[in-house]
């Protein structure tokens, strides 16, 4: 069951929520509620009883100061997401590779390095020669079967 606030408990919440409204420019109801230690649904209640009065303006993104406050929250997400588009490309640091000569590159497809020290190494030299004298035998035992 819900918890029955005082009316004088409720004016303290109520004076609490507006503090923290005006103190953080924006506030949700998930916030508030954490702040003040009560339920989310307390919060709403109250919320909208200050709304009506005028202390605070609701909006779908959360509680605010004032309407042109939500405004300036707004503007201010909108120039946020432009900056962020307009952002020059970051290159991943798992797309630069150290080459060999210790030249510093970024990472191209088509000439995989990773491969190609693969294929120069020792052990690799060997487990290639051997899959060459695999298919020279069969190729050779083909030839003889089909002649």
């Amino acid at each position: 069951m819900a918890k029955v606030f005082t009316p004088e408990q409720r004016e303290e919440l109520k004076a609490r929520i507006v503090e923290l409204v005006r103190l953080n420019g924006r506030g949700t109801f998930r916030q508030l509620a954490t702040e003040t230690g009560v339920s989310k649904t307390a919060v709403s209640r109250l919320s909208r009883e200050l709304v009506v009065s005028g202390a605070i303006f609701d909006s779908g993104y959360g509680l605010f100061p004032s309407e042109q406050a939500r405004k300036d929250w707004q503007n201010a997400r909108k120039k946020l997401s432009r900056a962020k588009s307009k952002k020059p490309l970051v290159v991943d640091p798992g797309l630069i590779r150290a080459l060999p000569d210790g030249e510093i590159r970024r990472y191209d497809r088509r000439y995989n390095i990773i491969c190609r020290e693969c294929r120069k190494s020792e052990v690799m030299q060997r487990v290639l020669t051997f899959y060459r004298r695999c298919v020279q035998e069969n190729n050779s035992l083909r030839s003889r079967t089909l002649t």
